[in-house]
């Protein structure tokens, strides 16, 4: 369930973390002004814009995420809301099949409006329990007849992050190849898994069919997403985000920005996920919190605190306001009274020792 918060705390809020001098979340945050500096002096000599996905520009950075995540193609996207149901429409229309199976909390469910359904004609079956991964026991009791294929989330958001057993994970890419249902991949959070499954990108992908990326959350670029697959796929994906609007003139800014953040961040996402299982096992000690999964598994996980939403809220910028440090986002979620904070670790987390933060942790609680 949504978080009931006014919007006059979330204005409150947003003032606060601004002049914040700490904060535990994801990558710092740098001015307009700067961000723009900083991606003058990244360009390259005579590097020129993008023109309607043409040019070195995009057409080389398109080339090396693909090769990193081991697929032979792959296309640079406005969004991930663009790119994952023009996935799922492709891979519809080769088998003739509109069915789409997905976890109850998948991002497609809870925050697109049913749009890949609404827009682009396709039938969504919920598998799975809301509080856990999916299993390959899951997708066997799905009905077949008309799924052409299964989205899955790696990490799973909604749930703190957590990641399916990577043995059931190969039987579930297993079952589906074997009734000639695509596998396509919801990486939004995709570079914080090799260091959780102890193997590469490469070697998760090869898992799907289809892969999209993003490069703002963990990477801290402005925006954009990446589809990846065969090139026969890709030509497809083409044609779709001509079709849908995604076909930009130019994207050079956001392009830029990611391949600054693939560069500048993807090299940390292994000790991001370390600092997280060490900062989420300390938390487990603490009482008035609840850690989600017990045992984080990437470089994210949830809190969650017996109070509601709003009252949280207020004690979380009562705190920033007395001590310039921001030990939690807004809640993201309440459920059964409990307020569910979510906690992704990146740059800024990593600044600082396990102990300044459950040292602050433990001064939070005390204010509940």
């Amino acid at each position: 369930m949504t978080a009931s918060i006014t919007e006059k705390t979330k204005h409150a809020y947003s003032r606060v973390a601004e002049q914040a001098s700490s904060s535990l979340l994801r990558q710092p945050q740098r001015s307009m002004a700067d961000e723009l500096h900083l991606l003058a002096d990244e360009i390259k000599q005579n590097e020129k814009r993008d023109v309607y996905g043409s040019g070195g520009l995009i057409n080389d950075f398109e080339g090396e995420v693909a090769k990193l995540l081991g697929k032979p193609a792959a296309l640079f996207l406005p969004t991930g809301t663009l790119a994952q149901p023009l996935a799922l429409r492709i891979h519809a229309d080769q088998r003739q099949r509109n069915g789409v199976a997905l976890h109850p909390t998948s991002h497609l469910m809870l925050h697109e409006q049913m749009g890949f359904e609404a827009l682009w004609g396709l039938n969504g079956t919920t598998t799975g329990e809301a509080g856990n991964t999916i299993t390959s026991e899951d997708l066997k009791n799905v009905q077949t007849a008309d799924l052409g294929s299964v989205l899955l989330e790696l990490p799973m958001r909604e749930i703190g992050g957590q990641l399916p057993n990577w043995d059931d994970l190969v039987s579930q890419s297993e079952w589906a190849r074997a009734n000639d249902i695509a596998m396509h991949l919801d990486g939004a959070r995709l570079w914080q898994v090799p260091a959780a499954y102890d193997c590469s990108l490469a070697e998760v992908c090869e898992l799907f069919d289809s892969v999209y990326v993003s490069f703002y959350k963990d990477l801290g670029a402005i925006s954009g997403a990446v589809l990846a697959g065969s090139e026969a796929f890709i030509e497809q994906a083409k044609v779709w985000a001509r079709r849908a609007g995604g076909n930009v003139i130019t994207q050079y800014p956001q392009i830029i920005s990611a391949r600054r953040g693939l560069r500048e961040n993807l090299p940390l996402m292994g000790d991001a996920v370390s600092y997280s299982r060490a900062l989420g096992d300390a938390l487990n000690e603490l009482n008035g919190i609840r850690v989600n999964p017990e045992k984080p598994q990437t470089a994210m996980f949830h809190l969650h605190f017996a109070i509601n939403a709003e009252d949280l809220s207020k004690k979380i910028i009562d705190y920033v306001n007395n001590t310039g440090v921001v030990v939690l986002p807004l809640p993201r979620a309440e459920i059964n009274g409990e307020a569910i904070c979510e906690i992704p670790i990146g740059r800024n987390a990593m600044s600082q020792p396990h102990s300044f933060w459950l040292r602050h942790f433990k001064a939070f609680i005390e204010t509940l």
